[in-house]
């Protein structure tokens, strides 16, 4: 899909019969930034398919109605609330390309995942094969520009084993599946999963968060902060179109405090992860807010724990999906980049006033959440990072950052026309994450994905007040403590 698709979202005539049959209702309050809603419970709906358009005269459903042609900022009106969860370094192929394989996801022939045969060769030309991964610990593969340009190699997308030569190679062409990661699965089968959002940049992390923070990273190719010609931010903008923000943060710091130093005494948006819970039980949850996961273990970033990750997902989402805001909230779940994982599908170019900057990078997962958007849904339009500021852009006029958030698709077309008017209540049924307590507090727990801000913090540049001193476990017990109350996890 192009830019023009912001412009019109046609559904197609089973998503109406589909819809027809289902009659969840809403439940309407009130608040200051959105109106709240008391999620109840119902059956996951039937899947969609969003890729086939309403055909006018078709003599199979003459009795149906064409859906609403509504434009990108008619879908989002009703969505007052944006939350966006950034997880860490996992391609889109290694945690979702199983959906293709898995006989009980509905959208199976239709979604761009793995048929199983793909290889990449290693450094003596010998065919690595795609494979059920059974570690949830792996060792880090590379992903640094260099790195990540050879993975990609020019679009062919077999640079991956070789890069990652030596022992543990054959780990970047490994996959999860349903059996290893549920409740991911469970949300793909009851919301919006995006098989074509990329990572903004064919490089690691900070280059890729700034774009989610300023769709752009100003050139910088490397993790390391910009402390002088100080960009805008999706921040600078909300605060002048006079909507709320908050970074929530479940470590001792956020990126933001790393990324965006030399911004910290005019703009700081953070807030800990306590706040985030007590903001969405309230219904006070800000008109946007981006969630930085613990760097030092429930962020996915290997060789931390992946369950571990999905528990502390799943307690934001429940968080969510029983806040009084739930009726006009949009969740994203993504990832910064793949982090040196196969995925087979070469990325697209994109403009950017950067050259340099002008491919976008592998693929990674992504899923669009929210009681409007569409159930059960694969949606292929080309989206990433900078998505996220245009969405903004469309729903908050917020002004642009850059030529990326200009050509970015907002995520209009994650949104159900047909539930524009009255969304759906979260579905029941949602897998729990058992674990164990030691699990969660002490293994692969304090590996840090991010040692340069570690770096910054030993060394002041990022001030002591603004870090949160208490230990690991403290930190890692405020949101299992809530995980639990929400019924989200279970630990033993």
């Amino acid at each position: 899909m192009s830019k023009t698709d912001k412009d019109e979202n046609l559904v197609s005539r089973r998503t109406v019969v589909t819809q027809l049959g289902l009659g969840a209702a809403a439940i309407a309050g009130c608040s200051s930034d959105a109106i709240p809603e008391t999620p109840g419970t119902a059956p996951p709906a039937p899947p969609r398919d969003t890729e086939q358009p309403y055909q006018p005269g078709d003599a199979s459903t003459p009795d149906v109605a064409p859906p609403p042609v509504l434009t990108a900022a008619e879908l989002l009106a009703p969505i007052d609330t944006i939350v966006v969860l950034m997880m860490e370094n996992r391609s889109f192929d290694h945690f979702f390309g199983a959906l293709q394989l898995d006989t009980k996801y509905a959208n199976r022939t239709t979604i761009s995942g793995l048929g199983g045969k793909e290889s990449n060769p290693d450094k003596n030309g010998k065919d690595v094969a795609v494979f059920r991964l059974g570690d949830f610990t792996v060792a880090d593969p590379p992903h640094s520009w260099d790195e990540v340009h050879a993975q990609w190699n020019e679009g062919k997308n077999n640079g991956f084993v070789k890069a990652h030569a030596g022992a543990d190679e054959r780990d970047v062409m490994g996959y999860h599946d349903r059996s290893q990661i549920p409740f991911y699965y469970w949300l793909a089968d009851n919301y919006t999963i995006c098989d074509n959002w990329y990572s903004s940049v064919l490089g690691p992390t900070w280059p890729n968060r700034y774009y989610l923070h300023s769709a752009t990273s100003y050139g910088k190719k490397t993790n390391t902060p910009i402390v002088s010609a100080l960009p805008d931010s999706v921040w600078d903008r909300m605060k002048a179109a006079k909507k709320t923000y908050k970074n929530y943060y479940a470590g001792a710091i956020s990126w933001y405090f790393g990324g965006y130093v030399g911004k910290l005494s005019t703009m700081n948006p953070g807030a800990q992860i306590s706040e985030f819970f007590a903001d969405a039980k309230a219904g006070k949850l800000p008109n946007f807010s981006i969630i930085d996961p613990d760097f030092l273990s429930n962020d996915d970033h290997p060789s931390h724990d992946i369950r571990t990750g999905q528990a502390f997902v799943a307690t934001i989402y429940e968080a969510l999906a029983k806040s009084p805001q739930w009726d006009r909230l949009l969740f994203v779940i993504t990832y910064d980049e793949h982090g040196g994982f196969f995925d087979h599908v070469a990325p697209p170019t994109a403009k950017d006033e950067y050259v340099e900057f002008q491919q976008r990078g592998i693929r990674v997962p992504a899923i669009v959440i929210g009681g409007r958007v569409k159930r059960g849904a694969v949606v292929s339009t080309v989206l990433e990072h900078s998505s996220v500021a245009a969405t903004l852009g469309t729903r908050f006029k917020i002004a642009s950052l850059s030529k990326r958030m200009d050509e970015s698709n907002d995520l209009s077309s994650c949104i159900d026309p047909l539930l524009v008017d009255k969304g759906q209540a979260a579905p029941a049924g949602m897998p729990v994450i058992t674990m164990s307590l030691k699990q969660a507090l002490v293994e692969r727990v304090g590996e840090s994905s991010q040692p340069e801000l570690e770096r910054m913090v030993a060394d002041g540049t990022i001030p002591k007040a603004l870090v949160d001193s208490r230990s690991h476990e403290e930190r890692i017990r405020t949101w299992l403590s809530q995980g639990e109350k929400l019924g989200a996890i279970r630990l033993f």
